[in-house]
């Protein structure tokens, strides 16, 4: 199909050049096949000539050769957007006054904005309905039809009157004939009057003229009376009532205008007119100044357009672009907005003082994981109304970034003590439940917050701090609030740092496998190692696991250490294998995290490393927390069902410290139990955790399953373990974790 095509014919270049044409002729530019077909079939259908165009560039050459009465013009092109090719046209004299209608799946405010500043009549959101598209071109048409009709009239008004002059001063020659002429010319502009007259009172513009020199109302149409409300009488006797309806706001403007238009001789506005019922509307005023035959202004003509509709539609565009759509709170755009004039305002002030509070309510992916979205959604309304009453005035500011994360701006503070008062507050509301219908909910918030100083330059660092305080108020149990300060960013800058480094370890190879011994305690022999990875960091040396596990889990790359850790566990467990005899019945234990759980192809990966690296799977035992089986419900079950019918052996590590769900324990098909180390640290002969250790060992055994001790540091608690059943332990009273090399000295000393 050729670029430039027509759907009403199917017409050759020859024709294209042609610009006779009886109907109305419509280019359409679109780079999607289907959507000039669906425009121009159902164009033509209603008698219009079209022209398609399957770019931009094609479309500004389609012009130079045929002009078009209207254009439909899509915005997102290749090589060219509807934009450029709108500036095009409205640059040259030949194509500036072809109405434009866009036709974008844009529905952004600020291109809409972008759209009519560029000088667009009309805009049509898509997926668009074909109706819509042929009303509102025929409307543009009209409009053109009568702005041409009126200007052409005008044009023929101007010679009839010429002719008239010239055949008056040959009146002498022949009186008859020039009466008869005279009459002839009357009957002329008595017709042309009343079909100029039948066009003006069809349309819903107001066209007016008035007299350049005394300002007096010559012509108006009836629109007038619509838009305005007043009887047209009202502004043909007093020429001061165009001004006296105009608000007062936009009246100045619009007086300067009024003079400006005999110098410029164009002048568009736009400015509010209050009705009689004081209604306020709208209205877009466009002037053109009118000069007689020897150069002198004799008249202004216009046309005012009512635009109430679209002003209300740009006004709700750019609210709904700075407030939250499901609460009506300010969202973030708004809300940095403020926060950057409140730091420009403190610049110029120094004793002007105030904060930002970052807010992230605690457990709302609970709620919205059991009760559902909606429930979700109408508790977060309702959290916002509770902290839109925590304010203190209108200075202050509440705002919703998205999620459970809420801002609050705290405007012109004296003392601290202003917006630790407002925190308590929070906490006070969210001390009483929230009831949603059959639910009752208890609301519970982290608050990070940052005071404003001289040294902020910009409200992103701001929020960036409060974020920072919040995350801190996390880590110290949820459910309080925590000031910034900057230890919490430089502990911030490091953990940012170990966050980059960490992206970057594996590929590097800086991650080492440690060893820890597990201990028979019947036997007093080795029954296998625990795999524990270090990170061997080229700055800050040996970094602890506990410090670089959650961030690993948070980002994901948790997934690719996992897979390294099961990997080099097994290679090094096959190796000690093949050398010694004794090392085919040790099991090594490896971690396994709840993201590792929940990949689907965790299955797959276990299979190719089990047979990639030659070794049986009843020699691994993949330790998984409670908390991470409770996690993961059904789907979890069966995995683990996978993993036991390729004789992996399955164990619950730090048990005790999740969930202790004994409802959901006999439902997995785990082989041993792994008693967390707080609970062996405290282990005293007649206390808490020593009945505590007894049970868990009693429910392991009930359930087939053996139990671990870990932690284990003296004889003491060896003896004790040994007493209640434990039938395996490790703890720095055996050994500590290993490198590759130490632990195989000790199997080799075992297999003597």
């Amino acid at each position: 199909m050729n670029p430039l095509t027509s759907s009403t014919h199917n017409m050759s270049s020859e024709s294209l050049n042609s610009s006779s044409h009886k109907e109305p002729l419509i280019l359409i530019v679109d780079d999607i096949p289907d959507n000039l077909r669906v425009l121009s079939t159902a164009l033509a259908g209603h008698g219009f000539q079209t022209r398609c165009a399957k770019s931009g560039a094609i479309a500004l050459m389609a012009v130079k050769t045929t002009c078009p009465d209207l254009i439909l013009l899509d915005i997102k092109m290749p090589d060219m957007d509807g934009y450029e090719v709108c500036e095009h046209l409205k640059a040259l004299d030949t194509t500036r006054n072809i109405p434009i209608i866009f036709l974008s799946a844009l529905d952004d405010v600020i291109d809409k904005i972008k759209a009519f500043s560029l000088g667009a009549v009309d805009y049509i959101t898509k997926p668009f309905q074909v109706e819509e598209v042929l009303i509102r071109v025929k409307y543009q048409l009209a409009l053109k039809t009568a702005q041409d009709e009126i200007q052409r009239l005008n044009e023929e008004l101007e010679q009839r009157v010429q002719q008239r002059t010239v055949q008056l001063a040959k009146i002498n020659e022949d009186l008859a004939l020039e009466i008869v002429k005279h009459q002839q010319t009357t009957e002329v502009l008595r017709i042309s009057e009343e079909r100029l007259e039948s066009i003006l009172s069809s349309i819903e513009d107001v066209v007016w003229s008035i007299d350049a020199n005394t300002a007096k109302l010559i012509y108006c149409n009836t629109a007038l009376e619509k838009i305005y409300g007043y009887p047209i009488s009202n502004f043909f006797e007093d020429e001061q009532f165009w001004l006296k309806v105009i608000h007062q706001d936009d009246r100045p403007r619009i007086e300067k205008a009024n003079h400006n238009v005999l110098t410029e001789g164009v002048i568009h506005d736009e400015y509010r007119i209050l009705r009689p019922d004081q209604e306020v509307r709208w209205v877009s005023d466009r002037r053109y100044l009118i000069y007689d035959q020897h150069g002198k202004p004799v008249r202004i003509d216009g046309i005012t357009r009512d635009i109430t509709d679209q002003k209300r539609a740009e006004q709700q565009l750019v609210h709904d672009a700075l407030h939250d759509a499901l609460t009506g709170l300010p969202n973030r755009n708004l809300f940095m907005d403020r926060v950057e004039q409140a730091l420009k305002y403190s610049k110029r002030h120094p004793k002007y003082r105030f904060a930002v509070m970052f807010i992230d309510l605690d457990r709302f992916k609970m709620i919205n994981d059991s009760m559902g979205h909606t429930i979700g959604d109408h508790f977060l309304r309702s959290i916002a109304k509770l902290l839109e009453n925590c304010l203190r005035s209108v200075g202050d500011t509440v705002a919703r970034l998205g999620g459970d994360e809420f801002t609050i701006l705290i405007d012109d503070i004296q003392e601290d003590s202003e917006v630790i008062a407002i925190a308590e507050r929070i906490f006070h509301k969210f001390s009483h439940p929230i009831q949603l219908g059959n639910h009752t909910l208890f609301p519970s918030a982290s608050i990070g917050i940052a005071m404003s100083n001289q040294e902020y330059i910009n409200g992103s660092d701001l929020l960036r701090d409060a974020d920072i305080a919040m995350y801190q108020a996390k880590s110290f149990g949820k459910g309080r609030y925590v000031l910034f300060n900057q230890e919490m960013y430089e502990q911030h800058l490091k953990v940012s740092q170990l966050d980059s480094d960490l992206h970057y370890a594996l590929e590097r190879k800086e991650f080492e496998l440690y060893y820890q011994p597990i201990i028979s305690l019947a036997s007093e022999q080795l029954a296998g190692f625990e795999a524990l990875i270090r990170w061997h960091h080229p700055k800050r040396g040996l970094v602890s696991p506990s410090d670089f596990i959650p961030i690993a889990e948070e980002t994901g790359l948790i997934i690719a250490i996992g897979d390294w850790v099961l990997n080099q566990a097994c290679r090094q467990m096959h190796i000690w294998q093949n050398k010694y005899a004794s090392a085919k019945n040790l099991k090594m234990s490896i971690n396994l995290t709840c993201q590792q759980i929940r990949e689907k192809d965790l299955i797959d990966k276990l299979d190719r490393v089990l047979a990639e690296i030659a070794i049986d799977g009843i020699n691994l035992r993949l330790e998984i927390t409670e908390s991470s089986m409770m996690d993961q419900g059904e789907e979890t079950i069966a995995k683990l069902e996978q993993l036991r019918a390729r004789n992996i052996q399955l164990s619950i590590d730090d048990f005790g410290q999740g969930y202790s769900s004994l409802s959901y324990l006999h439902r997995f098909p785990v082989n041993t139990l792994k008693i967390d180390r707080t609970f062996v640290d405290q282990m005293i002969s007649g206390g808490q955790n020593l009945e505590i250790i007894r049970t868990i060992i009693i429910l392991a055994h009930a359930l087939n399953m053996d139990v671990v001790a870990e932690g284990v540091e003296t004889q003491q608690q060896v003896v004790m373990l040994k007493q209640l059943g434990c039938e395996f332990a490790q703890g720095y009273f055996f050994s500590r974790p290993l490198t590759a090399t130490a632990a195989e000295q000790i199997i080799a000393g075992s297999s003597e």
